[in-house]
């Protein structure tokens, strides 16, 4: 890929991000979370909660595609480290490198990236909390004003001004191998709810 474009890409798409994160009015309807955890969101949620969360730390595993180079760069500048692959596999160098670095950081991932189907649950993250044992932080996020693109997530971009409703949900864990399988269910089911919770609408 053309190096000028990634490197323009990186630093208008952080100053985008930043200038239009200045006007967006976020209504917290859960104290955030402290210390290590894993926060798992929905692939189109990303731009609003990159913004929210920028500069604390955070690990986010990003798609090792074409387009995961176009958000990785932004990410690095507002404050974020970066994994690049998939989560679908338990021996995936992404997934490895998460599982290392977890001791010292917060993960961020979306359980239904790189390609869908979009908002719903596929096992990597669920093996990633059971390997780390880290609590699973679900978070929902609802927009007044927006664009929907037309991709596979339908990925949103919050107008300027526009009023941003976040909830966290509950430490969600996974302690034995049954739960990799018997808990994803309740986990979707918990997504589903947090989402209808958190509507504004």
């Amino acid at each position: 890929m053309n190096k000028i474009l990634l490197f323009l890409a990186k630093y208008f798409g952080a100053f985008l991000v930043k200038l239009m994160g200045l006007t967006w009015r976020y209504n917290l309807r859960s104290p955030k979370p402290e210390g290590k955890v894993i926060y798992a969101f929905w692939h189109r949620n990303m731009l609003p909660l990159m913004y929210l969360h920028r500069n604390q730390d955070i690990i986010i595993m990003i798609s090792s595609s074409k387009d995961g180079d176009f958000i990785s760069g932004p990410a690095e500048l507002l404050g974020y480290q970066t994994a690049r692959g998939s989560s679908g596999r338990k021996g995936s160098k992404a997934t490895k490198e998460l599982i290392k670095r977890s001791k010292d950081h917060p993960i961020a991932i979306t359980p239904d990236g790189p390609r869908g189907p979009s908002e719903k649950i596929k096992e990597g993250v669920l093996f990633l909390a059971y390997a780390t044992e880290l609590p699973i932080i679900t978070v929902a996020v609802d927009v007044s004003a927006e664009k929907t693109f037309k991709s596979w997530d339908k990925f949103r971009l919050p107008y300027f001004f526009a009023k941003i409703n976040v909830t966290y949900g509950k430490p969600f864990y996974i302690k034995t191998k049954n739960d990799l399988i018997n808990k994803k269910t309740l986990l979707q089911n918990i997504f589903d709810e947090l989402k209808i919770e958190n509507s504004m609408r």
